[in-house]
């Protein structure tokens, strides 16, 4: 077991440890599992794997950001910490939820917009999944300007300025797995999120209300893990779930503070 202090929340949480990966500041986060390869085709008679992500305990209250710079930008609406965000019914936001060892299955959706926004000084979305060798295009729609710290450690980081001028800014694809980073704004400290780099497109990003889907699954038996930046992963215990031709199947995952 080891401890991470993670970004934002200022606890320490105790989590099983598989392959590390360094995010902003020294932190250590936990990584997600990749498969050795994997193989894009046709699949027939897919199956889904839905589900819902729960947060269980003492509703934390959600911690108001400090806005130190281009507060005429930036303080127009109050910011939040991201970190841990729960909804409706408790659904916690912004968990990943994905298939440790598929080695075939569908392609990527290419018609998908791959995009993080810096409008109000605030990245969205907090989580991002970018397909390996895929361009993710920067948004600045705020008047000032921001910058693009991305901490990787297997890839070549990012860290590049985007004026207020400059609406969009693509950044070259990478060539492997790898993540959660973290991402930063160097200017506006407090601006912070996370992209996957992934080989496969069975990852899904839990919505407000906790929900997740994997659909076109091809029919067999897998791992299905998940991941969240505050509550930590089950890497080293991922689920089994069988899916059947056509079937679908529920996983739903209740998580809380360890």
């Amino acid at each position: 077991m080891k401890t991470y202090l993670l970004a934002g929340l200022a606890l320490l949480l105790a989590c099983s440890y598989v392959g590390g990966a360094f995010a902003a500041e020294g932190e250590e986060v936990e990584m997600l599992v990749f498969p050795d390869s994997y193989k894009a085709s046709s699949v027939s008679s897919g199956g889904t794997i839905s589900g819902v992500v729960k947060f269980e305990g003492d509703m934390p209250e959600m911690k108001a950001l400090e806005i130190t710079k281009d507060q005429a930008v930036c303080a127009a609406t109050e910011k939040y910490d991201e970190s841990l965000v729960v909804g409706e019914g408790n659904g916690l936001k912004n968990t990943i939820v994905y298939l440790h060892d598929i080695s075939q299955g569908k392609d990527f959706d290419k018609a998908t917009k791959l995009e993080i926004d810096q409008k109000g000084c605030q990245f969205s979305p907090h989580v991002q999944i970018v397909p390996v060798g895929s361009r993710l295009t920067m948004l600045n729609n705020d008047r000032v300007n921001h910058n693009v710290h991305i901490f990787s450690s297997i890839n070549k980081p990012v860290n590049k300025q985007q004026t207020k001028n400059r609406r969009k800014m693509p950044l070259a694809g990478v060539k492997k797995a790898e993540g959660p980073v973290s991402v930063k704004c160097d200017i506006h400290g407090w601006m912070s999120a996370w992209i996957a780099y992934v080989p496969h497109p069975y990852f899904a990003v839990t919505n407000e209300k906790g929900e997740f889907s994997l659909e076109d699954v091809p029919a067999g038996t897998y791992k299905l893990g998940y991941w969240h930046e505050a509550l930590g992963t089950n890497s080293a215990s991922p689920d089994s779930v069988t899916v059947e031709a056509g079937g679908t199947v529920t996983q739903n995952y209740v998580l809380k503070m360890k």
